[in-house]
């Protein structure tokens, strides 16, 4: 009967750390933690909390627009949760979302110019240079 009663306690546990999370659970601490994360990695950066593409994700969305560039991510809901009173776990959020961000703004380099160009044809082959030849064998410039 015990044994039941622990199992029974371990699966209303693992069911609560996996049940899905949607915008209404999210409070205003979370919304300010989100909104300081945003401003200390850019001041032009906007962030909102969105639901998962999954709707049965233990995840919450997190959607990124900066000068017209979009981005999105999915941390934990007990990653978000512990944010407030662990700054290792704050720091893990504002790390995902600087990737993300960075993700989202990289231009990629442009291509190189290609290597085989065929030289053009040398614009003084075929002439005299300056005093050879033009006037005679020796005479240089006067």
């Amino acid at each position: 009967m015990v044994v039941a009663a622990a199992a029974d306690a371990a699966t209303a546990t693992a069911g609560a750390a996996t049940d899905p999370v949607r915008l209404k659970d999210i409070g205003e601490r979370q919304q300010q933690i989100l909104r300081q994360l945003a401003s200390r990695i850019s001041n032009k950066l906007e962030a909102e909390f969105v639901e998962p593409p999954a709707a049965d994700s233990p995840n919450i969305g997190i959607a990124l627009q900066e000068r017209g560039q979009k981005g999105t991510l999915e941390i934990s809901q007990a990653l978000l949760a512990r944010a407030h009173a662990e700054p290792i776990a704050l720091e893990t959020i504002r790390v995902r979302i600087k990737a993300t961000r960075d993700r989202m703004m990289f231009k990629p380099p442009p291509r190189p110019l290609p290597k085989n160009i065929t030289p053009a044809a040398d614009p003084g082959f075929g002439r005299s240079g300056f005093g050879r030849g033009g006037g005679g064998p020796g005479r240089g410039r006067r």
